[in-house]
């Protein structure tokens, strides 16, 4: 029924391609719907042509051929209009053109389809012989409403052309390779078959179907390769007229010339009796202070007779050659914006307050729980923990560490004699004399009952004997002033040294216990430390030490049996 012929071929291949074309431009239509309808009725129509093409060159049966030539016409006048409606819908880039366009592209098609039908009965459309019984195509003459269909549709493809040029001139950049593929998509076959109607071909050979299918690839490319659909510039209007702030062009005489529907609705706001817009002095329309700069500002207004805050932006426009043509304002409401970040800046210096205050607090609590509650100096828990540091420091440095560890004499007997309030102000003028001699950098604490303990970062042993020993002067000498009376008060010290008695807490602390206790035990009222005669911590070798020697001695009282200490810190 049919033979293979290139001319077929070459039309079947383009109705392939074309409808390929078609099947995926419909599925991604919610991307762009106008351009991808005008696109899928532009492939279906030239599909339906170029069918009929193959049809009509293929068929062996000559009646077949004479039906497919006359069926040509619906295919060719569908893919026209189509692509004029294309091409509008393209030059619009937004929406689609009105429907009675494309109702009126598609009046030729229909009466010339008709006439294709009818033409065995009239010949206007093909003459000669055969015509009458639709045989003897291929020798066909060309009647005089072909001639007319063939100017119409050369005059609106010109039309759908010239838009898709001014489209691809005007165009940016980003979008001219899309525009220019569209117009080579249509140039290809109009081109090839003018000239063929011409008789301008050297051979006798219609180039149609392969214009057809050249147009069916760049279609192709143009919506594969360049997004002809899903990336298309967005008028410049709808973008304007779309955007909630409010813009207004001013020209170079200080008059209004354009402004968007959000510009008029502020007007209005600002000026609830503002009649004309376009062509008023912009200082008449505006506060004075929106326009003049190019910096942002912010300016005060009432709106519906409220206090209102904009944000505007006046920008110079200028033209290609350095020519200014005025200038734009885009304002902006931004009062709840404003107010919303006020509160929000309050309410984060509240905070920062609230957080400063409980940093405070928490400072306060930290250092109230790492203080004697009757003294005023460290407790013990402090010790423990800020003494490890001291310790590190002085082995990472090499300098000595130091340690005093101080007993009130006959404690019990002050208690007895004068009661324990008088005890608690003789701890308590212990604590500051100790406070007030210690140098700085020094560890002050009271270690428990009425014992008191103090290191002394890079000081030598003989310093802090020294130390020591001046504290135990200075209270057996001017005793403790309590309620107009003086207490007598002594003091017994061991001093221990990192450099001579070990590097860790609890050697420094055994050897200065052992020394206290040794001058407790040699008749109170003295302070011992490292030297020739002091007895010898546990585990340290004996042949280092002779007899107990104090620094210094008082009038003590004679020894008393002393309670067990323990051997560290913790």
């Amino acid at each position: 029924m049919f033979r293979t012929d290139p001319a077929g071929v070459a039309y079947s291949v383009a109705g392939v391609v074309f409808v390929l074309v078609a099947a995926v431009t419909w599925r991604r239509r919610t991307l762009n719907p106008p351009v991808a309808r005008a696109l899928v009725a532009v492939m279906l129509g030239a599909c339906w042509w170029s069918v009929a093409d193959a049809v009509a060159v293929a068929a062996v049966e000559p009646r077949v051929a004479g039906v497919a030539s006359l069926a040509i016409f619906p295919g060719l006048g569908v893919t026209v209009a189509t692509f004029v409606w294309l091409a509008a819908t393209l030059a619009r880039t937004h929406g689609s053109p009105r429907r009675r366009l494309l109702a009126g592209l598609l009046v030729e098609p229909v009466l010339i389809t008709a006439a294709a039908a009818t033409n065995p009965w009239h010949a206007l459309v093909y003459t000669g012989a055969g015509t009458p019984d639709l045989t003897g195509s291929a020798l066909w003459g060309f009647g005089p409403l072909f001639w007319v269909h063939s100017l119409y549709c050369y005059a609106v493809l010109a039309v759908g052309i010239a838009m898709v040029g001014h489209a691809w001139w005007t165009a940016p950049a980003a979008f001219r390779a899309q525009r220019l593929g569209l117009l080579v998509a249509v140039l290809v076959p109009a081109v090839g078959n003018a000239l063929n109607l011409l008789g301008a071909l050297p051979v006798d050979l219609d180039p149609t179907p392969l214009g057809l299918a050249g147009t069916g690839v760049v279609m192709a490319y143009a919506l594969f390769r360049e997004h002809l659909f899903t990336f298309t510039p967005v008028a410049r209007a709808l973008i304007i007229e779309g955007i909630s702030d409010a813009i207004v062009a001013v020209s170079p005489m200080g008059r209004v010339i354009d402004v968007n529907a959000a510009a008029v609705d502020l007007v209005h706001r600002i000026d609830p009796g503002a009649t004309q817009i376009i062509g008023a002095r912009a200082a008449d329309l505006l506060p004075a202070s929106m326009a003049g700069t190019d910096e942002a500002t912010e300016v005060h207004v009432d709106l519906d007779g409220r206090p209102a805050e904009l944000h505007v932006r006046s920008s110079r426009l200028v033209g290609r050659r350095g020519r200014s043509l005025g200038s734009v304002l885009v304002a902006r409401d931004v009062t709840e914006v404003a107010a919303q970040r006020r509160h929000l800046a309050e309410a984060n210096a509240r905070l920062t307050e609230q957080v400063a205050t409980i940093e405070r607090l928490r400072s306060d609590l930290a250092e109230l729980a790492g203080r004697d509650a009757l003294t005023g100096l460290h407790n013990r828990r402090h010790l423990v923990t800020e003494f490890a540091a001291l310790l590190a420091a002085a082995g990472s440095s090499g300098e000595p560490l130091s340690v005093v560890l101080l007993d009130v004499d006959r404690f019990k007997s002050i208690n007895d004699r004068h009661g324990h309030l008088t005890g608690d102000a003789v701890l308590v003028a212990v604590a500051h004399l100790l406070a007030g001699a210690a140098p700085d950098g020094a560890l002050v604490a009271r270690w428990g009952g009425e014992e008191f303990f103090v290191a002394l970062p890079r000081t030598s042993g003989p310093e802090a004997a020294s130390f020591a020993d001046g504290v135990r002067a200075r209270l057996e000498r001017d005793g403790v002033a309590v309620a107009g009376r003086t207490i007598p008060c002594t003091v017994s010290g061991g001093v221990a040294t990192s450099t001579a008695d070990g590097a860790t807490t609890d050697a420094l602390f055994h050897a200065a216990d052992v020394r206290l206790h040794a001058a407790k035990r040699s008749g109170r009222n003295r302070v011992l430390a490292c030297g020739p005669g002091v007895p010898p911590p546990a585990g340290h070798a004996p042949a280092a030490l002779v007899t107990p020697e104090p620094v210094a001695a008082g009038g003590g009282d004679g020894p008393r049996p002393r309670r067990e200490r323990g051997s560290a810190l913790g």
